[in-house]
């Protein structure tokens, strides 16, 4: 067994055991949600390289796509503890061209500090350009989000990126378009469903979208008519753990969606573990809880992948209205993990909480770090350009508790967090790669 070495992170284990980010993480009662108005108010500082939202490929490959190119996707990234550090000797061995990071960038509450510890330390001198998309707690911040914005679209701290040794290409917008005019015809679009999952409107401080969703739904005509396929990331799902999520409000996201045959693969984060729905699971979903009855032949992939590095969520379901298709970890491997405290807390709901901290504190282990050698998660994305048959996009599930298999040591080996090297071998890389992915 090959351990890693954590000894030299800065923020150190226990990071749900203080008091200060459980409050800053969970005040939920005295919070306002007003997303649609705050990211309005963000405002690019005259860059007018990426004309409506969307960007090239190529300004993040720094060349022309060619045969193809490789990216990742992950979310709920931001703690700056073990269980994210864990995931850099598997990360580092992907050889990815560029990662997008699908919310919880910045924990507890996206804060400036926040950014430097959960982003900037820990992916130091990566080298490849990163892109993200705000999450909930991006938007708990101070500024209501605008941190996130001067860190990812602007170069406001570009000397900060350039220290850190990472390549700041800044991005057009909270929301975003990745797509090559004349390249491969595929597209990755980026929605901000702000702090509560809600782009409909709710309440009396957040009124619909319209903005946004006006712009969805002009991109994906353009998509159609030029038969691009196109993987559209948020943060929120409103489909999770089998049943629907009531404290989103997303119907009239959804209802776009399914107006466009573009649109192969929905990827969310927010829950921290991998779930995978085949398309019938999620046009169930959207007949019963979205009410949207005239659907589309096509109804796209629907995943969950938020295993990026905050703590573990459980996996066994209590609810199975919509059944998943592919689960990590698996439910017996979830019930070898956690101790008798972690389950009765999950059972409650109560994760992140003061009486969860106990339960952790008391089992002298906390669930925020237990998870580190074993059942975090990623996506990898393939993209493969042939001129005599098109493109192919194949997005595979990378899982960390197949890292021992990356390096040639013996049992008992440390493999340390800042390892300065990459696997050379394709074949053991390729053991991590699980080949139940999604092809299209």
């Amino acid at each position: 067994m090959v351990t890693i070495n954590y000894s030299s992170i800065p923020s150190g284990p226990g990071y749900w055991l203080r008091w200060a980010n459980v409050w800053a993480a969970r005040r939920k009662f005295l919070r306002v949600d007003a997303s649609t108005r705050w990211r309005q108010s963000f405002k690019p500082d005259g860059d007018t390289r990426f004309p409506d939202r969307s960007a090239p490929f190529s300004a993040l490959l720094g060349r022309p796509p060619g045969q193809g190119f490789r990216f990742l996707i992950l979310a709920d990234t931001g703690e700056g503890d073990r269980s994210q550090y864990a995931l850099l000797p598997l990360i580092r061995a992907m050889r990815a061209d560029f990662a997008i990071i699908n919310g919880d960038v910045a924990y507890p509450a996206g804060e400036f500090d926040d950014f430097e510890r959960g982003f900037f330390e820990p992916y130091r001198n990566l080298g490849m350009p990163i892109w993200a998309v705000p999450g909930n707690h991006e938007y708990y911040s101070s500024y209501k989000g605008r941190e996130f914005f001067d860190v990812f679209c602007t170069r406001g701290y570009a000397s900060l990126w350039d220290r850190y040794g990472l390549k700041l290409v800044c991005q057009p917008g909270t929301y975003w378009e990745l797509k090559e005019p004349g390249g491969p015809n595929l597209a990755v679009i980026a929605l901000d469903t702000g702090q509560n999952g809600d782009l409909d409107g709710h309440g009396l401080s957040n009124p619909p979208d319209t903005e946004q969703l006006m712009w969805l739904d002009r991109r994906l005509g353009l998509a159609d008519r030029e038969e691009v396929k196109v993987i559209v990331l948020f943060h929120i799902p409103g489909l999770v753990r089998q049943t629907h999520d009531s404290s989103t409000h997303l119907e009239k996201l959804h209802n776009v969606l399914l107006s466009h045959r573009s649109v192969r693969l929905i990827v969310c984060g927010h829950e921290h573990n991998y779930q995978r729905y085949a398309a019938d699971a999620f046009k169930h979903y959207l007949q019963v809880h979205q009410g949207i009855d005239a659907l589309p032949e096509h109804i796209p992939e629907y995943i969950v992948c938020g295993g990026g590095g905050a703590y573990l969520q459980s996996t066994d379901f209590k609810k199975s209205e919509f059944l998943v298709k592919d689960v990590f970890p698996e439910l017996d491997a979830w019930w070898q993990h956690v101790k008798i405290g972690t389950r009765i807390v999950d059972a409650a709901r109560l994760s992140k909480t003061l009486l969860g901290a106990i339960a952790g504190y008391i089992e002298d282990a906390t669930r925020s770090d237990s998870d580190v050698a074993e059942y975090l998660s990623f996506l990898l994305v393939f993209v493969r350009n042939d001129p005599a048959t098109g493109t192919t996009t194949e997005v595979i599930p990378v899982f960390l508790n197949q890292v021992e298999d990356l390096f040639d040591l013996p049992d008992g080996s440390e493999v340390r967090i800042e390892f300065p090297g990459t696997p050379t071998d394709e074949k053991k890389v390729d053991i991590c790669l699980k080949k139940n992915g999604v092809v299209f």
